[in-house]
């Protein structure tokens, strides 16, 4: 692997002679923030050195550096370990009535259509808007215009893990204010490779797992909510660190009268927040996404597929939106065929070229520490794999 943008490529540990393009699936943990979990392996081995301070300044680090990348305020941040913790705090804490209607696209993430398939048996509708992109997108504007009278929920991906098509949030927004309706966003394939202010978005619920672009650990994960998504939805598992005077343990049956949460998203929070394993690394891999940026990120991936597309071999096609309104940073692409396909994905994985197949399509998804050795790589094997 050559060394992408200068002093980024570095951060992490080599990569092995693999030209590693697959971020959208795991993003690779890099070095300060390997550092840190051995770090956090020391603090458990010699637990004289945690304290009720360790726990507390690692819970708020995580919190203040997540809410400045993402354009949020720290209340607004609950810490959990998948993108599936946010999606199942709106669907266990939002109160539906038999016959009202939560909207998604075709070809949502599990994690982000399994929650609301379980609500059937309290009587809400499921509804599933049909792509109107050839790749298989939904557009924004399609999404926006199937919202109705019973709509109460409309869930989307903000980057497509199949396509890689991405959804403009804005136009759903308004669509859903109307109906008074919520907004859930899966936003794994998006947070730290798309620039995006969730306080001006408008988004009630931002579900982001901590292990892609944001190259963390697998187990972490953020939520964002809006002050509509706090006023709306209900606490269904009670952290007891989320209680208001629940830190004198000591003291707890002068709590009087109802379980009081603190304010802000932190109601949310998963079981022991505190996860040194999970949020020392994480805190350092915020850091670095942070300082480099998402549209720094953004702007070199998109460089790095542009050589791709200018230079796919003969019947080769891509497989993604390429739209100005709907583009992102991932690129899915498909072959003369499927078996053609499929024999290409494994020639790649022979000659050290990581990437991903899903559903027929060999997905890239690049980030800062690729150059431009590594997409020759590619290209090289799918000519092989060509037409003629």
């Amino acid at each position: 692997m050559t060394a992408g943008t200068p002093g980024f490529a570095d951060r992490f540990d080599g990569f092995d002679g693999w030209a590693y393009l697959a971020a959208a699936s795991q993003g690779p943990l890099p070095l300060a923030s390997a550092r840190a979990g051995r770090e956090a392996l020391k603090l458990k081995e010699q637990p004289w050195r945690m304290s009720t301070a360790t726990h507390l300044s690692a819970v708020r680090e995580v919190r203040a550096l997540a809410a400045r990348l993402l354009g949020a305020r720290e209340e607004s941040v609950a810490l959990l370990t998948g993108a599936g913790g946010a999606v199942n705090v709106a669907a266990r804490g939002l109160t539906f009535a038999p016959g009202d209607e939560v909207l998604l696209p075709r070809h949502e993430f599990p994690a982000n259509d399994l929650p609301w398939r379980w609500l059937a048996g309290q009587g809400v509708q499921r509804r599933v808007v049909e792509p109107d992109h050839a790749s298989g997108a939904v557009s924004a504007a399609r999404l926006a215009a199937e919202v109705g009278p019973r709509t109460r929920v409309v869930a989307f991906s903000h980057v497509s893990y199949l396509h890689g098509g991405r959804i403009d949030p804005a136009p759903v927004v308004e669509a859903a204010r109307k109906v008074g309706a919520l907004t859930v966003v899966d936003g794994s394939q998006a947070a730290g490779a798309l620039p995006f202010d969730f306080g001006a978005s408008g988004v009630d619920v931002y579900a982001v797992a901590g292990y892609k672009y944001l190259l963390g650990p697998v187990g972490t994960g953020l939520g964002l909510f809006s002050p509509s998504a706090l006023s709306r939805l209900a606490v269904g598992d009670v952290n007891w660190t989320a209680v208001a005077g629940s830190e004198n343990v000591s003291a707890l049956d002068a709590l009087a009268g109802e379980v009081a949460f603190r304010p802000g998203a932190l109601r949310y929070d998963v079981h022991e927040t505190a996860a040194y394993f999970n949020l020392l690394p994480l805190a350092e891999s915020l850091r670095l996404v942070s300082e480099v940026t998402p549209a720094a990120v953004q702007a070199h991936v998109r460089g790095l597929l542009d050589r791709i597309l200018a230079r796919l071999p003969r019947g080769w096609e891509p497989a993604s939106p390429l739209e100005l309104d709907a583009r992102s940073h991932i690129l899915c692409l498909r072959g003369p065929g499927t078996a053609r396909t499929e024999a290409a994905f494994e020639a790649l994985q022979a000659a050290r070229v990581w990437t991903s197949l899903r559903s027929g399509r060999i997905r890239v998804a690049p980030h800062l520490y690729n150059g431009a050795a590594d997409i020759e790589r590619l290209l090289a094997v799918l000519e092989e794999h060509s037409e003629g």
